[in-house]
């Protein structure tokens, strides 16, 4: 059995087309970045890129990011473009939760586990840099990476915070809130330098005590007919459909299409004799095999 089987074999009746899966994640996930728009165009970096040898190709669903259509031949992390913040490498997977949010300018937003920024800096830039975005990450030595980001892509807009999510200030008031939870990070175990192994289930128990705070905090300081995204990059029910369907039926929020045309499988509505709320469908699970990024959940949620 090898080491992805050993450690994903739990999913094997839920993942569609389970040995394709097992096949798609023993290959390094595709190369992204996405396209800051608020310093450069698509066509400049497509052409900059060019110059260099690298072809890309832009996503249908999101012409914003890029896949890089060869093998990196040098480190896109060292390029000017990266140091001028004209790029930010980003998983696709990573991008439709902040997509997902459907950000406006001139909205007060709060994205509760910012760091390293990969969502934040998205959400400034589907904003055109107007509003309010209050960056919140308690993790000091992750914030450095969050600033550092922030800066890089000339986002002028954003107030960094260092809050205990499940503690963030109850008064403030948000009309869309992102929750992108600390998780176990399956989704993230691609290709043949990834190290998987099954989750401790009193780790697992940690995380989803912290999901649901999380969660909970996020909903208490959304504006009613504000939209709340909570995404993991983890396959196991646990941390996914099994924390936001008790709290759907505790806070009576609502679940709405993400509005993304995306390889997606709806959300589950039952897991191991466990049963949950229909409206789930609507989430959506992004495999490897279906939407070739990283593992990832993502619920769009609007508060009444």
């Amino acid at each position: 059995m090898g080491k992805f089987e050993k450690a994903l074999s739990r999913y094997a009746e839920l993942i569609p087309e389970y040995p394709v899966f097992l096949q798609a994640v023993q290959q390094p996930a595709p190369i992204h970045l996405r396209v800051n728009t608020l310093k450069t165009t698509v066509e400049s970096v497509a052409e900059a890129l060019a110059s260099q040898g690298l072809g890309t190709v832009s996503e249908a669903w999101c012409p914003l990011l890029l896949r890089v259509d060869a093998e990196c031949g040098h480190a896109l992390g060292a390029t000017l473009l990266h140091s001028l913040g004209h790029i930010y490498i980003q998983s696709a997977s990573s991008a439709v939760a902040a997509l997902a949010l459907g950000p406006r300018a001139g909205e007060r937003i709060l994205d509760l586990c910012a760091a390293p920024g990969s969502k934040s800096t998205l959400i400034a830039q589907l904003t055109g840099d107007e509003g309010c975005l209050v960056a919140n990450e308690p993790n000091s030595r992750r914030l450095k990476s969050l600033t550092t980001n922030l800066e890089r892509m000339g986002v002028t807009s954003a107030v960094v915070t260092a809050y205990s999510g499940q503690n963030f200030p109850r008064k403030p008031r948000f009309d869309r809130v992102l929750v992108d939870a600390p998780c176990s990070g399956e989704g993230t175990w691609r290709g043949p330098e990834a190290r998987p192994k099954a989750v401790d289930p009193g780790f697992r128990e940690y995380l989803t005590r912290q999901q649901r705070a999380l969660l909970l905090r996020a909903y208490e300081t959304l504006e009613p007919g504000g939209a709340l995204v909570y995404s993991t990059c983890t396959y196991a029910p646990e941390e996914n459909e099994a924390v936001v369907g008790p709290f759907l039926e505790e806070t009576g929020a609502l679940v709405e299409a993400l509005g993304l045309d995306i390889a997606g499988e709806p959300g589950l509505t039952a897991w191991e004799g466990r049963r949950f709320p229909a409206e789930l469908a609507r989430a959506r699970r992004l495999y490897p095999h279906r939407f070739d990024s990283e593992g990832f959940f993502v619920v769009r949620l609007v508060k009444p």
